[in-house]
C-alpha cells in the first residue's frame, strides 16, 4: 500500500464549503493511505478514503455546491499544493446563509420554523443567552436529526439541504406566535430565507379570448376605399383602421388580404 513520509509537526488544514478550517497534526514518519484516511475521517463535512491505492479527500456533499480547500504544512507531504481545491460535479443542495455575524443575542423563547425539502421543524432557544454560531448549528442539527446547519468561517449559520437536484430545498420562516424571531437574529431574511436552485416547471400555454377588434393595414402607396355592411371606409394609404372582427372577416377584405395589398391583425387585449 501507498505510503506518504510526513515531516515532524506537520499539520493539514481543511476546509468544507464556506466552513471554518478544521487542523488536524499529521503523524509524522512512514505513513500509510488508510491510516492518514482514518486521521482525516475525524473531520466534519469530509472523509478520507483510498482509491487506486492512493489517498483521497471526498467531501460528504455532492454536486455543484460542493467545495474542498486544503492548506498547512502537510499538504506538499500528500502531493498538494498551498491552498489546493476541488469542487463538486453536477446538481448540489440548497443551501442558505445567515445574513448576521455571531455571536447572537437570542431573546429568551427566541424561535423560527426551518423547512427542509418540504419537511418543517421549529427551532426554539429557550433561555436568553449569547449563542455562537456553531452553538446555533448545534441547536438546529439537534431538532431536526440531521446535520444540515454548520458554522462559516466568518461566524454565520449556513444551512445545507441533505438532497440534491430537483426536490431539494430550503426555507426559514418566523414564529406563528408572538415568540421573538430568531431568524431576523440569525438573518435568515429576505434573500437568505428561502432557496430552491432547481425547479421544475410543466410546459405551460396560456389561452387568452380573442380580441373584438382588429387592425387592417394598408401595404400600398396609395389610399383603398372599402365598401363594408357597415358603409363606405377610406383606409388611407400605409395607414391603418380598427374595425369589429365581424367586419374584418368581410370578403373584400379577406381577399385584398390574399393579394396583399392590406395585412390584417387582431388588437391586442387590454
Amino acid at each position: 500500500m501507498t505510503s506518504y513520509r510526513i515531516p515532524a509537526g506537520a499539520e493539514l488544514s481543511v476546509r468544507v464549503d464556506d466552513g471554518v478550517w478544521q487542523t488536524v497534526r499529521l503523524p509524522a514518519g512512514e505513513t500509510t493511505a488508510k491510516e492518514l484516511a482514518e486521521i482525516l475521517s475525524d473531520l466534519d463535512g469530509v472523509r478520507g478514503e483510498v482509491r487506486d491505492d492512493a489517498l483521497a479527500l471526498v467531501s460528504d456533499g455532492v454536486g455543484e455546491t460542493a467545495l474542498l480547500r486544503v492548506a498547512g504544512s502537510g499538504a506538499a507531504a500528500l502531493g498538494l499544493a498551498q491552498d489546493s481545491y476541488a469542487e463538486g460535479l453536477g446538481p448540489g443542495s440548497a443551501r442558505l446563509t445567515g445574513h448576521h455575524e455571531g455571536p447572537f443575542s437570542l431573546p429568551r423563547g427566541a424561535s423560527m420554523t426551518v423547512h427542509v425539502d418540504g419537511l418543517a421543524r421549529k427551532v426554539a432557544f429557550g433561555e436568553a443567552t449569547e449563542r455562537t454560531a456553531g452553538e446555533v448549528s448545534a441547536a438546529i442539527n439537534a431538532r431536526l436529526r440531521r446535520v444540515v446547519a454548520r458554522p462559516t468561517a466568518d461566524g454565520r449559520v449556513q444551512l445545507t439541504s441533505p438532497t440534491t437536484g430537483v426536490g431539494s430545498r430550503l426555507s426559514v420562516t418566523a414564529p406563528a406566535d408572538a415568540a421573538p424571531d430568531a431568524a431576523a437574529v440569525l438573518g435568515f431574511t429576505g434573500d437568505a430565507a428561502h432557496a430552491e436552485p432547481y425547479r421544475t416547471l410543466p410546459a405551460r400555454m396560456v389561452c387568452r379570448p380573442a380580441a373584438d377588434t382588429a387592425v387592417v393595414e394598408n401595404l400600398t402607396s396609395a389610399p383603398i376605399e372599402l365598401q363594408l355592411p357597415t358603409g363606405r371606409l377610406m383606409l388611407p394609404a400605409r395607414g391603418r383602421l380598427v374595425l369589429a372582427r365581424d367586419t374584418a372577416a368581410d370578403a373584400l377584405l379577406q381577399r385584398l388580404a390574399a393579394q396583399g395589398a392590406v395585412r390584417m391583425s387582431p388588437e391586442r387585449n387590454t
